[in-house]
């Protein structure tokens, strides 16, 4: 608990807390310094419980110099308290519950401060607790936000909290956000909200280029992929109809050439029925006929 210092020497007769509002202020008690020659400690258990608006001035049983002042309770409920200390009519405020419950010091720890997508950031939280009293466990949120206040992630725990902790946390980025600036924010809060803080880092894309345009590369391939398949598929196809007719004309070339020959050996015979050819003559283009009649038969 922090101690608020009045100057030595002034002799502070009275000490008023002030209660604004419903509220319970269970077990106060004061401990402060007082110099009567030589420094003394006391401290004074005031055993106060209120829940209706109103004041308490409590006065100090062992007057002198006050050095150091630590004033301690807790507000339970709905409402606000505040504490003042008092001298010749003028007030200084020790604690006023509408105000931040706690300092929150964020940090993005530098080597975090630029990261890819899907990786992971450190950050350094400092908690100083601003009444100076009141230590007990506080909730922490922790939560990733794009520029536009969209939660991204988070995570929660329960510290406890007597003046100051410092620890350092862990959240994981998604790797499917969009590079860009993106915000760690930090939240305590006990019944009410206590106090925020936060700190900028970038994301970068993992991609030289964006996802976009490898999409769009990727799409371009395939379609040239299908193209080139498809121009494969037709050649192939033309080759295949072609082989098919130059087999069907093989097959009908023998069959065209014997009627060929056959009917040249007809016209054979018959000149050598009418006498336009000798026997002789006959004979031997007989026998070249029907030797290529068995060739093209085979």
């Amino acid at each position: 608990m922090t101690r608020q210092k009045i100057s030595g020497g002034v002799i502070i007769p009275i000490i008023a807390l002030i209660f604004i509002g419903i509220f319970i202020f269970q077990k106060p008690a004061i401990t402060g310094k007082v110099i009567q020659g030589k420094e003394t400690i006391f401290s004074e258990n005031l055993n106060l419980e209120v829940n209706e608006s109103g004041a308490y001035e409590w006065n100090v049983k062992n007057p002198g110099s006050i050095k150091s002042l630590k004033a301690t309770g807790s507000v339970t409920s709905n409402g606000t308290a505040k504490v003042y200390i008092e001298k010749n009519g003028s007030k200084y405020l020790l604690f006023d519950s509408t105000k931040q419950l706690f300092d929150i010091d964020i940090h993005v720890l530098p080597e975090y401060k630029s990261i890819f997508q899907g990786e992971e950031i450190l950050i350094q939280i400092e908690l100083t607790n601003l009444r100076g009293f009141g230590s007990g466990n506080v909730n922490v949120h922790y939560s990733i936000k794009d520029i536009k206040g969209n939660l991204v992630a988070s995570e929660e725990e329960t510290i406890f909290v007597e003046t100051q902790a410092t620890f350092v946390r862990k959240l994981v980025i998604p790797a499917e956000i969009k590079p860009g600036t993106y915000v760690a924010f930090v939240e305590v809060s006990t019944d009410v909200i206590a106090g925020t803080g936060s700190d900028t880092f970038e994301v970068k894309s993992k991609y030289k280029y964006s996802p976009e345009l490898k999409y769009y590369i990727i799409g371009v391939a395939v379609l040239v992929a299908i193209v080139i398949i498809s121009i494969l598929v037709i050649y192939g196809f033309n080759i295949l109809r072609k082989k098919k007719q130059i087999a069907e004309l093989k097959e009908k070339m023998p069959l065209e050439k014997a009627q060929k020959l056959e009917k040249e050996l007809r016209a054979l015979e018959s000149a050598y029925k009418t006498g336009f050819i000798s026997q002789e003559s006959y004979q031997k283009e007989k026998k070249r006929i029907e030797d290529r009649l068995k060739t093209s038969k085979k």
